[in-house]
């Protein structure tokens, strides 16, 4: 799986954006397969997107993802986005 090739790349990061719906199941059939817990529950990423989330040993961010339509029609999730980046950016700076 690619996600899954691109983490090992990167032994020493401290966080991990999920920019999505696909992301987030991406990271939880990885963890899956690997016999470790569901990393992200199920839910509505409006719900999911400020708890904490820990993957490896890396916070996890579950987040709405950056393209599509509703990108440029809701105010609301460029919000959302820029406040996840922007909290993710304060974990590793």
């Amino acid at each position: 799986m690619l996600l899954e090739k691109e983490l090992l790349l990167f032994p020493n990061a401290r966080a991990l954006m999920l920019m999505g719906d696909v992301a987030i199941k991406a990271l939880n059939y990885i963890a899956q397969r690997a016999g470790e817990k569901r990393v992200i529950p199920a839910g509505s990423t409006y719900r999911l997107r400020r708890q904490e989330y820990f993957f490896r040993g890396m916070r996890v961010f579950p987040s709405y993802l950056q393209a599509g339509p509703s990108f440029f029609i809701e105010k609301s999730k460029r919000r959302m986005i820029a406040e996840d980046i922007a909290a993710a950016l304060r974990l590793v700076a």
